[in-house]
């Protein structure tokens, strides 16, 4: 704010005014506010982030069981024997639960020349990251690519809540599928 008198320019600001205008930025009561406002926001939007960390990593684990289901099957079909996958404890043989991995082998070594002890290809264990139920087990594809039988393998985390369980389901046709489940109470 300026005047004019006999042509020279005068501020009319008080000496508080310039020094305020030229300060800016915000008080600790803005800050502290904006801080409160934040936290709340994040408080409410932590479980709903937890439920979908829980879910992408759920389904991504039924994701890689049911690619070695459908591996097994494109092998069986490949390599006009039977094949299977089940779990396995040590990498080479059936035995042992699901948490420490599965293999997918040839039923009789001998059909499958190219690769050690019959065994095509090996999956990790998780640990105890899943509960699988049943903990053990296997499922043979015939030549045709079709199953011996059902099967039904269910995946969830130790904490499962809500419809956090995955079924990968294995019909005699040899299709493979996951689907949601409620959680076991």
């Amino acid at each position: 704010m300026y005047s004019t008198l006999h042509g020279t320019k005068y501020s009319t600001m008080k000496s508080s005014d310039n020094y305020r205008a030229a300060q800016g930025g915000f008080t600790l009561m803005e800050i502290l506010l904006v801080i409160v406002v934040l936290a709340i926001l994040a408080t409410l939007s932590a479980p709903s982030f937890r439920s979908a960390l829980q879910n992408n990593r759920l389904s991504g684990a039924a994701n890689e069981v049911m690619t070695s289901f459908q591996f097994a099957r494109a092998e069986a079909l490949k390599r006009g024997t039977d094949v299977r996958v089940c779990s396995s404890s040590d990498g080479a043989t059936c035995g042992g639960n699901w948490n420490q991995g599965w293999i997918v082998s040839c039923t009789v070594a001998a059909d499958c020349p190219d690769v050690t002890n019959g065994v095509i290809r090996t999956w990790p264990g998780n640990g105890t990251d899943f509960n699988f139920n049943p903990t053990t087990g296997q499922y043979t594809f015939e030549e045709n690519g079709f199953g011996n039988a059902a099967f039904q393998l269910d995946l969830s985390l130790p904490d499962c809540f809500g419809e956090n369980l995955r079924q990968i389901q294995v019909v005699p046709t040899g299709r493979t599928a996951v689907t949601r489940a409620d959680c076991p109470t």
